[in-house]
């Protein structure tokens, strides 16, 4: 016997029996099916109807709501509760997979309760709230960004106000500095001792003016008695004259009317005479002239005798026109007088006031002269503080220049890159990849595994327990050619089951192998196979029964599946464990199949997994070769 009748002989046997022939076709089929079903588009969707309780009933709690029913991930049941218990015990009993608590007040902090048993859904839980409330804090603090930036812009408008107005006051300080030094040096001009000295001699002039006035005033008095006395005897005078002046008036009246009859007689005696003397010598004109001339010699000497009782009657007028005069000035000057004792009155008084200004002067002469020394330290500080301030408004224009630099660089920068200075955008690099896509390089390894190990352990111990293993033997196949017909047979079946899964992968799900790849596929495939049918053959010396074959291999297998990095990455295992599961088959065959149909990589990467692979297979099958004899010797 050859070992190609050993190969048909297997390849018989599993067609011979028509369900082993079915399942073969049909395990990968249902397995790459059912795993397809649950994983297609699972990178799109992602979870799904996850339970989540919210409490706390703040405004932040609704605009949370609303986002995360924009996820389509989750369920929300809403508590009416502000206690935060609530929505703990919640999660604790299973009610919800995951809870949040919103408080009222935005400067407490909000409290996730996950369930942290569900390992698997746990962490992109966490991660879905962590981008939720970053996005929210994003635009929170945009909003209030935008809002400040606007403010920034007043406040770099309002800067160049500001520095004309600091040089304004440090202008305004220089002046009141230099006006300060004026009145110091005027001040060192004012001579207070001598101040003082004219102070007192003033006060010493007000009090003679006081006393000489005081004795006017009595001087005034005197001179008005005077006064009185002679108005009285300037009245009696104008009375007397004003008396003599009317009796006089009379007698000069009585003398004109004398005259005026005297003249009237003359004017008659001469129309008389005129009208009948024309004859002179005639002894009745010589009468009549005689009288004519009698007449005009007692008016002649009438005038005479009267001519001073005129004078005097005129004197007289004269005297009382100038006694009435000079009784007028009088009354006048005695209220002249008597106003003048009033204005003294008054002048005492105001000068009685200026006597008490006086001593203020001195009090206020006494303070200059304490603010004269005063006024030196004052002229220190003004100068430090002038000083200090121009320093000061210096270097303030040099902030507020600063200032202005700064904000008018920040404006120039957008809200949104101050609230998210740093931007992550996430860039798939398989685009055109699903979710499917990445976990046929595990479910091939799965699947070719289990296979490999159960039907390599089960086909030699039912070789052992028939006792066919013997008779095969006896022919002239050597044991070396039997094991390699046996791996020959299974390593076809495992080939068979791998092209079988690729072509469901592709009929149900579009996954397509590119022919460029296809070569080094069927290459780890079969590399793959030989390992964990070499392995499956050493197990298979070991086991006494067909069960004790099956729970070995469930023994190494179930491990592996935990170890290969699959289920549980080897980010989060202990580095003891990842150097385990990094020196496994199966996570070999993985990173070989993620190598070829996820990464598209060439042989040179692949000879780094296919090496260890086949050292397995060797020893798996050295190791079985190595039993397997002994036993037959034995």
């Amino acid at each position: 016997m050859s070992s190609f009748s050993v190969i048909k002989k297997d390849l018989k046997v599993y067609v011979r029996h028509k369900k082993t022939l079915l399942l073969i076709f049909l395990a990968p089929v249902l397995i790459m099916i059912l795993i397809g079903s649950v994983f297609s588009g699972a990178s799109g969707e992602g979870l799904k109807d996850v339970k989540l309780g919210i409490g706390g009933g703040s405004n932040l709690g609704d605009d949370m709501i609303q986002e995360l029913n924009s996820s389509k991930m989750f369920i929300i049941f809403k508590e009416n509760t502000t206690d935060p218990t609530v929505i703990e015990d919640g999660v604790r009993s299973g009610k919800y997979s995951a809870g949040i608590f919103i408080p009222q007040n935005q400067t407490q902090s909000m409290k996730l309760y996950i369930d942290n048993s569900r390992v698997q859904i746990a962490p992109v839980i966490s991660t879905v709230f962590l981008t939720t409330t970053e996005k929210i804090s994003y635009e929170l603090t945009l909003g209030f960004i935008s809002k400040l930036w606007e403010h920034l812009e007043e406040m770099e408008s309002e800067l160049s106000p500001l520095k004309e107005s600091v040089s304004l006051i440090n202008g305004n300080i220089e002046k009141l500095n230099n006006d300060t030094q004026d009145v110091l040096s005027r001040l060192d001009d004012i001579d207070a001792k001598g101040l003082n000295e004219s102070v007192n001699m003033m006060k010493n002039t007000l009090e003679q003016m006081k006393t000489d006035l005081g004795q006017t005033s009595i001087d005034i008095n005197s001179t008005r008695q005077e006064i009185s006395d002679l108005d009285k005897n300037v009245s009696s005078i104008y009375n007397d004259s004003a008396v003599l002046r009317d009796d006089l008036t009379l007698v000069v009246n009585s003398i004109d009317s004398t005259d005026t009859a005297l003249s009237g007689i003359q004017v008659d005696l001469q129309a008389t005479y005129t009208s009948t003397c024309v004859i002179a010598s005639a002894p009745q004109c010589i009468t009549l002239s005689n009288t004519i001339r009698q007449v005009q010699d007692t008016r002649a000497l009438l005038l005479e005798k009267t001519e001073r009782i005129r004078s005097l009657h005129i004197a007289l007028s004269n005297t009382a026109v100038k006694g009435y005069e000079l009784h007028e000035r009088l009354v006048r000057t005695d209220i002249r007088l008597q106003n003048m004792q009033g204005l003294i009155s008054n002048y005492r008084f105001e000068i009685s006031n200026i006597q008490g200004n006086i001593s203020n002067i001195k009090t206020a002469i006494v303070i200059l002269d304490d603010v004269k020394k005063q006024s030196a330290n004052v002229s220190l500080q003004m100068k430090d503080l002038a000083f200090e301030m121009n320093a000061s408004s210096s270097n303030l224009v040099t902030e507020i220049d600063s200032t202005k630099s700064i904000l008018t660089d920040v404006i120039k920068r957008a809200p949104s890159t101050v609230a998210a200075p740093i931007k992550l955008e996430r860039e798939p690099v398989f685009k055109d990849r699903a979710y499917l896509d990445f976990l046929m390089p595990a479910i091939v390894s799965i699947v070719l595994m289990f296979i490999s190990f159960m039907l390599a352990s089960i086909t030699i111990v039912q070789e052992r327990t028939k006792k066919t293993l013997l008779r095969t033997l006896l022919t002239p196949l050597s044991l070396g050619e039997f094991i390699f017909a046996k791996t020959t047979a299974l390593i076809l079946i495992a080939m068979l089951q791998g092209i079988i899964l690729m072509i469901v992968a592709y009929l149900f799900y579009g996954i397509m192998i590119p022919p460029s790849q296809m070569g080094l596929l069927f290459l780890v495939i079969l590399v793959y196979s030989a390992a964990f049918i070499g392995i499956g053959m050493a197990i298979a010396t070991f086991a006494e029964s067909e069960n004790t074959a099956m729970l070995t291999s469930l023994v190494l297998s179930i491990p592996m599946l935990f170890l290969c990095g699959v289920f549980f990455p080897f980010e989060i295992m202990p580095q003891f464990m990842v150097q385990i599961g990094s020196a496994l088959p199966i996570t070999m065959g993985i990173r070989a199949l993620d190598s070829v149909l996820i990464y598209r990589e060439s042989f040179d990467v692949l000879a780094g997994y296919l090496m260890p692979l086949m050292l397995y297979g060797i020893a798996g099958l050295g190791l079985a070769y190595t039993l397997l004899k002994k036993e037959l010797m034995d």
